[in-house]
């Protein structure tokens, strides 16, 4: 009975291992210069109809300091890009005190998407490259 016990246990371990592993995102660089470089999780682009949620890092050179004044030196910021029509909503946003989204999330921003206004994508940008790579890459669901 023992042995059963604990190989139930092993499994629920395994299992809950192999889907933690996946969770971590894989960063695919977009745009990167000097000062600040964009990277977006090719693997969580979800999407819905003409649109795509993604994942956005921006990491910066220098710290920088959140609408609210903390010192933050990475943000990842979720966006849904319309496809169709050249437009963004930004979804959420959380500040972290180290490069690539690591260390401690300094401040965090969820907005209800009903209620944030579309802002168009602008030539020559990092929402430019992003909607090149997630609304070419991936065929439209539903």
């Amino acid at each position: 009975m023992r042995s059963r016990h604990f190989s139930v246990v092993a499994f629920v371990l395994a299992s809950l291992m192999a889907w933690a592993g996946p969770a971590a995102a894989e960063w695919s660089e977009l745009v990167k210069d000097e000062e600040v470089s964009y990277y977006f999780d090719k693997e969580a682009v979800m999407p819905v109809h003409v649109s795509r949620y993604a994942w956005i890092l921006t990491d910066l050179a220098k710290d920088d300091k959140t609408p609210t004044g903390e010192t933050y030196k990475s943000m990842m910021m979720r966006v849904r890009m319309y496809c169709k029509t050249d437009m963004v909503v930004r979804l959420s946003v959380s500040y972290y005190n180290k490069s690539m989204g690591k260390g401690k999330e300094v401040a965090a921003d969820d907005l209800q998407e009903w209620r944030n206004r579309e802002a168009p994508i602008r030539p020559n940008t990092y929402m430019a490259a992003l909607k090149k790579e997630v609304c070419a890459s991936k065929p439209a669901a539903g």
